[in-house]
C-alpha cells in the first residue's frame, strides 16, 4: 500500500501541473495535444523556484490540492439496492489519491445500446463508461464518441501500461490509437451454457451428455413438464454465439473459426439458418420465457432460481462466480473449445467520453482501478464488513447473516473493469483461479486475424443504418418469435440495401492489409 501512495501522490503531482497547463490552453476537454510539452515547462519551472529556497525555508509537505471533481460510471447490469452505500466507500477511498467522488450507474442490459445512444448524440456529460469490440466499440469511435486516451494513458496510467500484457494495448487501439483501455483478464473465450444445479441433480441429468443444443432438449422437456414456474431455457440474441465465426466489428461480417480470413455475412450461411431454426422450434416447445424478444432481463429470475439453462461466455470457474451472485448452485457445460480473437482482446474495456469534463482525472481513476485492490473490489463486491467478509487477504465471503444474491450489491461487473487479477476471490472460488486463467489462455487457438482492430470509420453512415435494422430484427430472429423462412431473407435484404456488401468489402480490405503488413 506504501508504494501505491507513492505512486498516488506522483499522480497528483502530474494531474495538477497538466490541469494548469489546459487552463493556459483553455480547452480541458481534450486535453491530449501540447499537455507534455507545457508540464515540462512548469516542471522545471517549478524545480527553479524550489533550488532558489534559502535554507531557512522548510520545504511545504503538502502537495497541490486538486478541485473536487465527481465522475459517472456507466455499466450494463441491474441496479443495486446499495449502490449509495458503495460510493460512498469509494468516495472515501478516492478523496485522498485523486479528490474524486463517483455516482455509479447500472444500465438494464435490454436498454443499455438505446441509453449509451442517446447520451452520445445528445452530447450528454458523462465519463467513464463500459465498452466492448461486441457492444459497438468500433462504431462509437467512428462517431467520435470515445476521447484518444493514448496520451492520457502515458501521462495518468503509466503503473497501468507497465504492468499490462503489450498485446492488450495494440491488440485493442484503432489506427495505432487506444479509445478505451482494456480490462486486464482472460485472453481467450469459449462458449456454453450453465445450469441450476439443483434442477440438475434434482431429476438426476447426465450433463455429461451435453455437447450442442440438441442434446439439451430432453432436459428442456422435462423441466417444461415438471417444474411450470422455471423457464428450461433464457432466450436471447446471445444464443446464436454458438455458431462457429469470428464477428468482426458491430455489424453483420464475421470470418469462420477454421482458419479461414474470408469475410461472410454469418447470416446467410447454412449454420446461421439451422440455428435459427432451432430457436423456432423451442419457442414453438415453449422452452424461453414469455414474450422472449421484449423481456430481456434474466437477472431477477436467476435470482430467483426461475431459470433451469442459459446461454453464457465462459472462463475457467465462471460457475462459482454466478453461484455466488445469483444465491444458487450454478454449473456449467463448456461446449466450444478456447479461443482467441481480437474481441477476446477488446471484449471489456473502459473509455472516456468525449463530453467528459475531467478526462485527466478519469483517466486517473481508470489506474487506480488496475492497481488499487481495495478500490476495485469496492466497485465490483461492495462495502467490506456488509456485503462481504475478509477470510484472508485475497480470499472472501459472506458476512454472517447475509444470505448469498441477497446482500444488496452483486452487480457482476467483475469482468468490466480494471484488472480481474487483483478481485479477491469468493471462498468457494478455486484459490488457483487466476492460475488457471493463465493455462486456459496459453491452451487457447489464436485466430488468424488475432490483434487486428476494424476501423469502422470509412462506411460508418452504412453501419449506422444497418446497425438499425440489425436491431429491429435480432432479438425476434434469435429467440425464434420471428420465422426465419420468411424474415431472415427480409432482413438480408434490407442490410444490403443499406450498404452490407461494401461494409463487407471494407472489412475484408482493412484485414487482408492487416495479414499483409504481418509478412
Amino acid at each position: 500500500m506504501q508504494r501505491k501512495s507513492k505512486i498516488a501522490t506522483a499522480l497528483l503531482t502530474v494531474a495538477f501541473v497538466s490541469s494548469l497547463a489546459l487552463t493556459g490552453c483553455g480547452n480541458s476537454n481534450n486535453g491530449n495535444n501540447g499537455n507534455a510539452a507545457n508540464a515540462a515547462e512548469l516542471e522545471t519551472g517549478n524545480a527553479n523556484a524550489n533550488a532558489a529556497q534559502t535554507e531557512n525555508e522548510a520545504p511545504a509537505d503538502d502537495k497541490p490540492a486538486l478541485d473536487p471533481v465527481e465522475l459517472s460510471i456507466y455499466y450494463p447490469g441491474t441496479e443495486q439496492k446499495d449502490v449509495a452505500a458503495v460510493e460512498e466507500e469509494m468516495n472515501k477511498l478516492l478523496k485522498d489519491k485523486i479528490n474524486a467522488t463517483v455516482k455509479i450507474n447500472a444500465v438494464d442490459w435490454g436498454n443499455w445500446s438505446q441509453k449509451i445512444n442517446l447520451m452520445v448524440a445528445s452530447g450528454e456529460p458523462f465519463d467513464l463508461l463500459f465498452t466492448a469490440g461486441w457492444d459497438n466499440f468500433s462504431g462509437n469511435v467512428a462517431k467520435g464518441a470515445f476521447l484518444d486516451v493514448t496520451s492520457l494513458i502515458d501521462q495518468y496510467a503509466p503503473e497501468t501500461k507497465a504492468q499490462m500484457n503489450p498485446e492488450l494495448l495494440t491488440g485493442t487501439a484503432i489506427d495505432g490509437k487506444n479509445y478505451a483501455v482494456p480490462v486486464e483478464k482472460e485472453m481467450a473465450s469459449e462458449f456454453g451454457i450453465v445450469l441450476n444445479k439443483d434442477l440438475a441433480d434434482k431429476y438426476s441429468f447426465d450433463i455429461g451428455t451435453i455437447k450442442s443444443y440438441a442434446d439439451l432438449e430432453p432436459m428442456l422437456q422435462t423441466i417444461k413438464e415438471k417444474e411450470p414456474n422455471v423457464v428450461p431455457f433464457w432466450g436471447g440474441k446471445n444464443n446464436i454465439s454458438l455458431i462457429p465465426f469470428e464477428q468482426i466489428g458491430a455489424v453483420p461480417g464475421a470470418i469462420k473459426k477454421d482458419g479461414a480470413t474470408t469475410v461472410v455475412d454469418q447470416w446467410e450461411t447454412p449454420e446461421m439458418k439451422d440455428m435459427l431454426k432451432l430457436m423456432k422450434d423451442w419457442n414453438q416447445k415453449g422452452y424461453f420465457q414469455k414474450d422472449p424478444a421484449t423481456q430481456k432481463d434474466a437477472g431477477p429470475f436467476n435470482k430467483a432460481g426461475t431459470v433451469f439453462a442459459q446461454w453464457q461466455q465462459l472462463t475457467p470457474g465462471k460457475d462459482k462466480v454466478l453461484s455466488q451472485q445469483w444465491g444458487h448452485p450454478i454449473v456449467q457445460v463448456v461446449m466450444t473449445e478456447p479461443y482467441t480473437t481480437s474481441g477476446d482482446l477488446n471484449g471489456a474495456m473502459t473509455a472516456i467520453s468525449r463530453t467528459s469534463k475531467n478526462p485527466e482525472r478519469a483517466m486517473m481513476l481508470i489506474n487506480l482501478l488496475h492497481t488499487d485492490a481495495q478500490l476495485l473490489n469496492t466497485l465490483v463486491n461492495g462495502v467490506e464488513g456488509k456485503h462481504f467478509a475478509k477470510a484472508s487477504n485475497t480470499v472472501i465471503k459472506l458476512p454472517d447473516g447475509v444470505v448469498a444474491g441477497q446482500s444488496g450489491y452483486a452487480p457482476g461487473n467483475n469482468y468490466m473493469f480494471g484488472s480481474q487479477f487483483l478481485n479477491y476471490l469468493w471462498d468457494n472460488e478455486d484459490p488457483k483461479k487466476w492460475e488457471a486463467y493463465k493455462a486456459f489462455n496459453a491452451s487457447a487457438k489464436p485466430s488468424p486475424i488475432v490483434g487486428f482492430s476494424y476501423n469502422a470509420e470509412p462506411v460508418k453512415n452504412e453501419e449506422a443504418a444497418i446497425a438499425n435494422i440489425y436491431n429491429t430484427y435480432i432479438d425476434g430472429l434469435s429467440t425464434g418469435v420471428m420465422d426465419p423462412d420468411k424474415d431472415l431473407p427480409a432482413f438480408i435484404d434490407k442490410m444490403k440495401k443499406a450498404g452490407l456488401d461494401k461494409v463487407i468489402a471494407e472489412k475484408q480490405k482493412q484485414i487482408d492489409a492487416f495479414l499483409s503488413s504481418k509478412k
